[in-house]
C-alpha cells in the first residue's frame, strides 16, 4: 500500500504548512497593523508639533511614517514627540499631513491651530510625463469639476473634463495625455459648484518622439500623414474645412488653392491642385 502512503504523506506535509502559515497570520496583534491619521489646511508660518505615545506593546512608539502633501518626511521617530518642518511652503501654500500609526495608539497635533485657515481649495502638485497627466488636491466641493487644457497652436484648448471626487481631504487624479511631439504645455481648472475657478501652475513634458511628418505639398485628392494624429485644414480665409485624427486625410472635394495644415502643434502649408 506504498502507492497509497506517499500521496497521503504529502498531502498531511502540505496540511501542516497551511496551518502554520494561518497560525502566524493569527498571531499578529492588532497593534503591529496601521492606520492614518490625516490634517489638512494652509501654512501660516508655524511648524506642527506632533506628541507620539508608545504603542501598545510598551517598546515600539506609535507613528510608523509622516507624510507632508503626499511626500515621505519622518520614519518611525523614536521619540515621544516630534516637529513637522513646513518652513519650506510658501505662506498661505497648501498643507495636508498624513500620519501612518500602529492600532490601538494614536499621535496627536498638539498645536492644530496653527494650519487652520480659510478652508480654501488648492492644488497639491500637479505633473506630467509619457504615460499620464497627473495631480493631487485639498479642499475640493461636492460636485466640482476639472478641466485638463493643451498649449496647442498657441492658445489653452481642453483636452480632457473630470468629475471632481469631493473630498476635503487629499485626492489623487491621472489621465493618459495626447502628446505631440517637443515640449507639451498643460494647465489644469478646478471649476466649483458656486462657479468659483482655480488654475494650477503650467507643466512640461518634453516628447521626443520622431515629429509627425506628411506627403504631398501638392495635393491632388488626400495627403499622408506618418503616424495617425490630430489634424485640422484651414483654408486661406480661415475656415476649417477638415477636422479629425487619422494618417490619411480626404481632400478630393476641395477647391484649388493654398491651404494650411495643423498637426503636431505647428503649421504647414500645401497647394490644393
Amino acid at each position: 500500500m506504498a502507492f497509497i502512503a506517499e500521496p497521503i504523506d504529502r498531502y498531511l506535509q502540505s496540511l501542516k504548512y497551511y496551518i502554520f502559515i494561518i497560525a502566524i497570520f493569527i498571531s499578529v496583534p492588532s497593534w503591529a497593523q496601521e492606520t492614518e491619521y490625516t490634517a489638512t489646511g494652509e501654512y501660516q508660518g508655524k511648524n506642527i508639533y506632533v506628541q507620539n505615545p508608545l504603542s501598545p506593546d510598551k517598546v515600539n512608539f506609535c507613528t510608523s511614517s509622516v507624510y507632508l502633501n503626499e511626500k515621505l518626511i519622518i520614519t518611525s521617530p523614536k521619540t515621544s514627540a516630534y516637529e513637522i518642518n513646513l518652513s519650506h511652503l510658501d505662506r498661505g501654500g497648501a498643507v495636508f499631513i498624513k500620519i501612518v500609526h500602529k492600532q490601538g495608539c494614536k499621535p496627536k497635533i498638539i498645536n492644530p491651530q496653527v494650519i487652520r485657515g480659510k478652508n480654501k481649495f488648492q492644488f497639491l502638485n500637479v505633473s506630467a510625463d509619457a504615460i499620464s497627466v497627473y495631480w493631487t488636491t485639498v479642499g475640493e466641493q461636492h460636485n466640482g469639476k476639472f478641466y485638463l487644457e493643451h498649449y496647442l497652436y498657441r492658445k489653452w484648448m481642453k483636452e480632457a473634463e473630470v468629475a471632481g471626487k469631493g473630498s476635503f481631504e487629499s485626492n489623487q487624479y491621472s489621465l493618459k495625455p495626447d502628446l505631440h511631439t517637443g515640449d507639451n504645455k498643460y494647465r489644469i481648472i478646478y471649476e466649483q459648484p458656486d462657479g468659483k475657478v482655480f488654475f494650477s501652475r503650467v507643466f512640461e513634458y518634453f516628447n521626443d518622439a520622431e515629429p509627425v511628418s506628411f506627403f504631398p505639398t501638392k495635393v491632388v485628392d488626400k495627403i499622408t500623414l506618418s503616424k495617425s494624429t490630430n489634424y485640422s485644414v484651414v483654408d486661406s480665409y480661415g475656415n476649417k474645412v477638415a477636422v479629425g485624427k487619422g494618417k490619411e486625410i480626404t481632400l478630393n472635394n476641395l477647391k484649388a488653392g493654398l491651404y494650411f495644415l495643423y498637426i503636431d502643434n505647428r503649421e504647414e502649408k500645401f497647394v490644393k491642385k
